[in-house]
């Protein structure tokens, strides 16, 4: 890959990362005073906070991005980790979201090395993929709860997140301990509901898929 373009893209997510977190502050501050340009939400202090979290998620894809040694499916994961939260971004700051936005989308696209090998790496991870989209799920369940199951609910989230791009290369206790971590907190603060359990349970289930993955490949060969 063009190490100019891969530079691009550190540095589009970097600057987009720094003004999503500007964006967030103001709709958490001042948002209800600003009416349409940060969407005239109803919880604009909520949606401010959830916005600052999702730009660090975004800063520390760019931080990934920047380093010299990552593997083509680090540069897959910490792409998403800047899409994702661009892309959400749209609905919790309205207008005010018109920069970051576009830089963010930008830096994670420059930072693909091949599309056809994003495709690949796709195909053959995508139970991995399907844990991190349930940490994102869990990210916008919390969204709208009070702060502490807002915060919870978006730890919990980066925690599964985290699982999903590690897998078990680091040690399947680690793996376990990131997926207990974003099921069963948030799981025990929201026990009144029925989707943080189904959530709980789900992970749990995609978890032994990714657990169980290396050791077949092993009893394959």
């Amino acid at each position: 890959m063009n190490v100019d373009r891969r530079r691009l893209g550190a540095a589009l997510a970097a600057a987009g990362a720094a003004a999503a977190v500007v964006a967030g502050v103001v709709q958490a501050s001042v948002g209800s005073d600003l009416g349409e340009w940060t969407g005239a939400k109803a919880e604009p202090g909520r949606l401010g906070l959830l916005t600052v979290l999702l730009s660090l998620v975004a800063a520390a894809g760019g931080l990934v991005l920047r380093r010299s040694r990552v593997d083509a499916s680090g540069r897959l994961v910490a792409a998403a980790a800047l899409v994702v939260p661009a892309l959400l971004g749209f609905t919790t700051v309205g207008r005010l979201w018109y920069l970051p936005g576009p830089l963010l989308l930008l830096g994670g696209t420059l930072s693909v090395d091949s599309w056809r090998q994003a495709a690949y790496l796709v195909r053959r991870g995508w139970i991995r993929i399907l844990l991190a989209s349930l940490g994102g799920f869990e990210m916008l369940m919390a969204a709208g709860a009070a702060p502490t199951v807002l915060l919870v609910g978006f730890a919990g989230g980066g925690c599964l997140v985290a699982a999903a791009w590690l897998g078990s290369t680091r040690g399947s206790g680690a793996f376990v301990g990131l997926v207990a971590l974003g099921t069963l907190p948030f799981a025990a603060v929201a026990w009144t509901a029925l989707v943080p359990v189904l959530l709980l349970l789900v992970a749990a289930a995609l978890g032994a898929s990714v657990l169980v993955g290396p050791r077949r490949a092993v009893s394959d060969r």
